[in-house]
């Protein structure tokens, strides 16, 4: 009897747990639905590869370039733009390329409130000091978690089921939708259930345990008159320069501005700004002038210049002389480049100084200084405090006259347009050929 007993109890179970099962796996499907179609954006498409990367085989020693030589045939292995300067990355099959670079490429950029000291003019003996209240940057540099703030970009598509012309954010030529994880508290009250069902859903739609809910918000890439008029125009400091930018903090609203603030760790005001696309920040320095390129070179919200490269190989000779990772290989997209190549010997760009891709040449303006962003894990947003500056200080320091101790690797460029609205297409897997080589010296945006 016990054991018919028992029989029955373990067979009841294993219905249970089937059943159980069953029920998780319809729900995982449905809220996994219910969470696609949360982030869809009508009348519009997600601009950009979606589930796969070209990098996904970043590290094979295919990509070593260790047996090749000047006449290997280089070819384009990856695109990224970075709509949110420090934010996570959209990886690219093909993109216009236009004066700041890469259409959508570090167009907007977060900026914290600052009290600063107004230094003083020469001759100003006073004894008061006065205060200044500044808009100024952030970048991974100082706050790690901007890597984990998600972006992409939805662009009006004609073909979609709910375009519309007259549609809100068609309008302003699509949008980038912003996300970052966030678990509120919770307590044994109906609220609080509530958050409970949000996590359950939210890893079984992801079918991962560690997944968190996460909160959106919406910015317009092109807002039309009407919708920028609630805009203002205010100073937002980037380096040295001090343009004057679009502050559209007024798209996020009030309390996802707060929790934002909250995961990246800021507790200054937090605002987010455009890029004035009537005034760029122009670019000097070891940019070709006005006069060679047929028009004034500038950026968005760029660091320097409005195009980055870097070649696989080059990554993976670095990676060969950091230690103390968490992971044996240095990911490249800790560089933040926006074109990487293969086919290539390790650091065979340092001498490139003219490459074209299709119809379009490439003014190569210098090497890429690095600082220690790099330190910071795009997959985590942890930032070590060594690696991999301290070793790419060792092998690529002194490279540069013009650099001196600084690190580099990779090249910045501009894009030799037929004019200043001109663009020109960009394709993964197109060939890049090498016109003109020649010596590189950097001029330092700072003095040491």
């Amino acid at each position: 009897m016990d054991a018919l007993i028992q029989s029955g109890a373990f067979a009841l179970t294993a219905a249970l747990l089937v059943a159980l099962t069953a029920s998780l796996m319809i729900l995982s499907t449905r809220f996994r639905k219910e969470v696609e179609a949360e982030s869809v954006v009508p009348g519009c498409r997600r601009f950009g590869l979606v589930g796969r990367s070209n990098m996904s085989d970043q590290y094979s020693s295919e990509h070593s370039g260790e047996n090749l030589d000047s006449s290997s045939t280089c070819k384009i292995k990856a695109l990224f733009i970075y709509p949110v300067k420090s934010c996570k990355p959209v990886e690219i099959e093909h993109n216009d390329v236009i004066l700041t670079g890469l259409r959508y490429d570090r167009q907007f950029c977060f900026a914290q409130l600052k009290t600063e000291e107004v230094e003083k003019e020469d001759g100003d003996l006073s004894v008061s000091t006065k205060w200044a209240h500044n808009w100024k940057f952030i970048t991974q540099r100082n706050v790690p978690r901007l890597s984990q703030v998600d972006i992409q970009v939805w662009v009006p598509d004609p073909s979609s089921p709910t375009y519309s012309a007259n549609a809100e954010l068609v309008q302003s030529k699509g949008c980038l939708l912003c996300s970052f994880a966030f678990t509120p508290e919770w307590s044994w009250n109906l609220d609080g259930m509530k958050t409970v069902f949000s996590l359950l859903k939210t890893k079984l739609a992801q079918r991962d345990i560690s997944a968190e809910p996460r909160l959106t918000f919406k910015v317009p890439i092109a807002p039309d008159e009407k919708r920028s008029s609630k805009y203002s125009r205010e100073v937002m400091k980037i380096w040295k320069c001090s343009p004057t930018a679009i502050n559209v903090t007024s798209e996020i609203p009030a309390e996802t501005l707060a929790k934002l603030k909250y995961f990246l760790g800021v507790s200054n005001p937090l605002a987010l700004f455009m890029a004035d696309p009537l005034n760029h920040r122009q670019v000097f320095r070891n940019a070709p002038t006005k006069e060679e390129a047929g028009y004034q070179p500038g950026v968005g919200f760029a660091d320097a210049y409005p195009l980055s490269i870097m070649g696989i190989p080059s990554v993976q000779k670095v990676s060969q002389s950091v230690k103390n990772l968490p992971t044996p290989n240095l990911n490249a997209l800790r560089f933040r480049a926006n074109i990487y190549l293969t086919g290539i010997p390790p650091f065979a760009e340092d001498d490139w100084k003219v490459i074209r891709s299709g119809n379009l040449d490439y003014h190569v303006s210098c090497r890429t200084t690095r600082c220690d962003l790099p330190n910071v894990d795009p997959q985590t947003g942890i930032k070590d405090r060594v690696e991999p500056y301290k070793s790419l200080k060792q092998s690529r320091g002194f490279v540069d006259k013009g650099a001196g101790a600084h690190p580099v690797l990779g090249m910045q460029m501009v894009p030799l347009l037929k004019d200043a609205t001109g663009s020109e297409g960009i394709r993964v897997g197109e060939e890049m050929k090498v016109v003109k080589t020649g010596e590189h010296f950097y001029v330092k945006l700072f003095q040491d």
